[in-house]
């Protein structure tokens, strides 16, 4: 029992803590003018895109062969990407209200935070897989490829945190609202620690992943919609290019 507990305890210091140390900056965001705001959102869209090809990627190898891991990719992508689509359409919400008109003020800010929470609903399946492999290595006795994951991910999952709030920084915030969205995408980490630890399969890796990849490409088409401006193609493109070389350099800390 006291060895899951320190599972849980990897998984925390490697997924949730750093997310929220990765939602510092929203308050400094929320000081800028919002021409370099909408930096930070395409700097956002470049880290989601890295991990959309990261997760996806990862997907694929475990499912393998085709069989019942290959059509657990399909069911899990499949998922990650109509179920928010179905409940923004349950809810009304929809991203083209994200535009700067004073009369769609109130449904510009519920399309911006479901898109945030949807960002955190994205990441948290991710970590969550990161966490089966911390939770596997573990498990094995392989305590400095442990070390490494925990380390890597930690790092990794700090700018995770930054791309999350880039939707939402210009608007008004009450605490338990960044506190939800770090929940979200930083406590599936500890679940996947401790589920790793106990029961690893190659069928659940790929299931989370796939699911992970999905809710990302859903959010990923909201947040173009959402930085691209005809007048900034430039400066979008360098955002989204950032975005992707930061996630890069922190995700060598990984492989090393």
């Amino acid at each position: 029992m006291a060895s899951l507990f320190f599972a849980a305890g990897l998984g925390a210091v490697a997924g949730l803590l750093p997310v929220y140390l990765g939602l510092v900056p929203l308050w400094f965001m929320r000081r800028i003018p919002e021409s370099w705001r909408s930096l930070i959102v395409s700097i956002s869209l470049g880290i989601l895109l890295f991990l959309f090809v990261d997760v996806t990627g990862e997907g694929v190898r475990l499912a393998g062969s085709p069989g019942l891991n290959s059509l657990l990719f399909v069911v899990g992508l499949s998922l990650g990407v109509f179920a928010p689509l179905a409940a923004a359409r349950r809810g009304r919400v929809d991203a083209v209200a994200i535009v700067d008109q004073e009369g769609v003020a109130g449904e510009r800010e519920k399309a911006r935070f479901f898109t945030a929470y949807m960002i955190a609903v994205g990441l948290g399946m991710h970590n969550l897989g990161e966490g089966l492999a911390i939770g596997a290595a573990y498990s094995a006795g392989e305590l400095a490829l442990t070390s490494v994951l925990v380390v890597g991910f930690a790092l990794h999952n700090a700018t995770e945190g930054f791309g999350m709030v880039a939707p939402v920084a210009s608007l008004p915030l009450r605490i338990r609202q960044p506190l939800a969205m770090g929940f979200l995408a930083g406590f599936p980490t500890i679940l996947g620690s401790m589920l790793g630890f106990v029961a690893y399969s190659q069928a659940i890796g790929s299931l989370f992943f796939s699911v992970a990849g999905g809710a990302l490409l859903y959010v990923i088409f909201q947040l173009v919609r959402l930085a691209y401006v005809a007048s900034r193609t430039e400066r979008t493109l360098l955002g989204v290019v950032l975005g992707m070389i930061l996630m890069y350099l922190t995700g060598i800390l990984v492989s090393t």
